[in-house]
């Protein structure tokens, strides 16, 4: 059984990561490590999104001795024709130095998420106040998938996962 080290606290990705382990049937033992991403709290470059996914992986690898990897979960935004897109990185180090970065598709975001992040705005403060009187449909499935991020993160996990044992399993 693999050990990963992860780096991160947050009982949301943690869950996420279990269905993605469970999805394509890999026996792991989690081990979460609070760690630091080095950028800041928003990031808003594809540049900055993947350099906080790989120095939270490597943190994490370096934090828990007995882990084999370390992941490193991001989300980010970056502009594309002038609007935001939200998108993550998923990343995985070992300790023979292989690194695996994976990155979700790119969703751009309603025209009330743009203007938060472009008035300096922490966005998951904002995220519940998008059209929450709509309890189906569309736009509810837009306010939850981006305030609890979970094709993003799935989506770059996988990715990582599929491409980091491969060749290993």
């Amino acid at each position: 059984m693999t050990t990963i080290a992860i780096g991160t606290n947050s009982e949301q990705k943690l869950n996420y990561l279990k269905e993605v382990l469970k999805e394509i049937d890999l026996k792991a033992e989690i081990k979460p490590v609070k760690t630091e991403s080095g950028i800041s709290e928003q990031p808003t470059t594809e540049f900055e999104t993947k350099e906080g996914s790989l120095n939270r992986a490597k943190n994490a690898l370096n934090e828990i001795p007995k882990a084999k990897i370390g992941l490193g979960i991001e989300i980010g935004y970056d502009t594309k024709n002038e609007k935001y897109n939200m998108f993550c990185y998923a990343t995985i180090v070992d300790r023979k130095g292989k690194i695996i970065i994976a990155k979700s598709h790119e969703f751009p975001l309603p025209n009330f998420h743009d203007s938060k992040i472009k008035s300096s705005k922490y966005l998951g403060d904002h995220v519940k106040d998008y059209e929450p009187t709509h309890n189906k449909g569309v736009k509810r499935f837009i306010r939850e998938m981006i305030q609890h991020r979970k094709p993003f993160i799935i989506e770059a996990c996988r990715s990582a996962l599929l491409q980091y044992f491969e060749n290993e399993v």
